[in-house]
């Protein structure tokens, strides 16, 4: 059994009784009913009951659909309606709040305590499975992590370098009103753009002075070879893709794959972007840092030319107008 009280929301006083009545029967903790949608907010935020039974319509401003939908956002409660009304237009408000059952009046206490039964255990293991979920996620990110460190330690000079352009490529993201799925998976693939340059020589990634083609043509290799890495790896969004081709640019000149215009990800666009920006901000064995003002020149420059002309455009904002600094 339950070990808070069920809130029914029901403004026949009658009726709502009789529901109160049948579940102290079966043995469920039971709160003093409400009769409005307002009433069932603030008494879920006050007791955080188990179980809401609720009626589609009430009296008031809100009907029943509309505080499901609060309670559900706010508080991760299961609703179940217990109600008269099942016309299409009802049906398919109430689906969207995702309720744990839908009961049409008037009903039998075998069917209310089968519902109610279904919706409590139903809820606990969704939470279950959540907690997986979320410990899966910590363990992938813990790993990503790893990698990072990896790559970082092979190469000094770029440390914390992912972690700049991880912080840059978010940023942008956000400002381009991007989903926090989508921004999420972006921080995915920033935190680990350079892994593939494990493959490249310590003595190449290290050395000071000019770097000559066949050093250049190595370290062109890393976005290939964290593809080869990261494929396998089945992550909720495209990181070996996106990982890939941030060095690709709209007009076709980039490398790997030569891709050119909506043929690259628009994640891949972003992280391309942020990582020049980035690196030509850093300093490096080969030459010195050429400061913020550079790189914002240089992606103004080839706006539309190398690089998506909307990211540069939220790039430059958020220098110019949104303060951003590294970190």
């Amino acid at each position: 059994m339950t070990t808070s009280p069920i809130l029914i929301v029901e403004d026949e006083g009658i009726i709502a009784r009789d529901i109160k009545n049948r579940l102290k029967g079966f043995g469920y903790a039971v709160c003093a009913p409400v009769s409005s949608a307002e009433e069932a907010i603030k008494k879920v935020e006050e007791m955080h009951p188990d179980l809401v039974l609720m009626d589609i319509r009430l009296k008031g401003k809100m009907d029943g659909i509309e505080a499901a939908d609060e309670i559900r956002n706010r508080f991760n409660i299961p609703v179940v309606y217990l109600t008269a009304y099942a016309d299409d237009n009802t049906l398919q408000r109430a689906k969207i709040t995702e309720p744990f059952g839908y009961i049409l009046k008037p009903f039998r206490g075998r069917e209310l305590h089968t519902a109610i039964e279904i919706a409590l255990y139903k809820h606990k293991m969704e939470q279950k499975l959540k907690q997986s979920f979320e410990k899966l996620r910590s363990i992938m990110e813990e790993t990503i992590h790893a990698l990072a460190l990896t790559v970082e330690r092979r190469d000094p000079y770029t440390a914390g370098h992912q972690q700049r352009v991880t912080q840059l490529s978010c940023a942008i993201a956000k400002q381009m009103r991007l989903s926090e799925d989508k921004i999420e998976g972006i921080h995915m693939a920033a935190t680990i753009h350079d892994i593939g340059k494990i493959s490249v020589p310590a003595e190449v990634l290290n050395r000071s002075g000019q770097l000559i083609k066949i050093e250049l043509d190595m370290i062109k290799t890393h976005p290939r070879v964290a593809y080869d890495i990261l494929k396998t790896i089945e992550f909720p969004w495209p990181v070996a893709q996106i990982v890939l081709q941030h060095h690709e640019r709209m007009d076709g000149s980039g490398y790997p794959q030569g891709l050119s215009g909506d043929d690259i990800l628009l994640e891949a666009r972003i992280l391309g972007v942020a990582d020049v920006v980035e690196a030509m901000n850093s300093h490096r064995p080969y030459r010195p840092a050429r400061g913020t003002d550079k790189a914002l020149k240089e992606i103004s420059k080839n706006k539309g030319v190398l690089y998506d002309p909307q990211v540069v455009n939220v790039c430059l904002k958020l220098f110019t107008k949104g303060g951003f600094k590294f970190e």
